[in-house]
């Protein structure tokens, strides 16, 4: 399986590069953060909206991907 996932043509390279500390294109981080944080957003106002305390940790889980993600080293193409 992790063989299959490191070669796949779609999204190997990124895994390779994050899992060797190269990191991530910006366009990377801007597209996954924002998918994030919509997707965070959507689920605490419309699907928990009763149920503060999920609001809460689903909004800490967030912002720690957020910090993980803009920790990790931006990724620059020799291009």
């Amino acid at each position: 399986m992790t063989r299959w996932v490191l070669t796949n043509r779609y999204f190997g390279n990124y895994i390779r590069r994050y899992r060797e500390g190269k990191g991530i294109p910006l366009k990377t981080k801007i597209v996954a953060l924002a998918t994030l944080w919509i997707a965070i957003s959507y689920s605490a106002f419309f699907v928990v909206n009763q149920w503060w305390m999920v609001q809460f940790v689903l909004f800490i889980i967030a912002a720690a991907v957020t910090i993980h993600l803009l920790k990790l080293p931006t990724y620059k193409s020799s291009q």
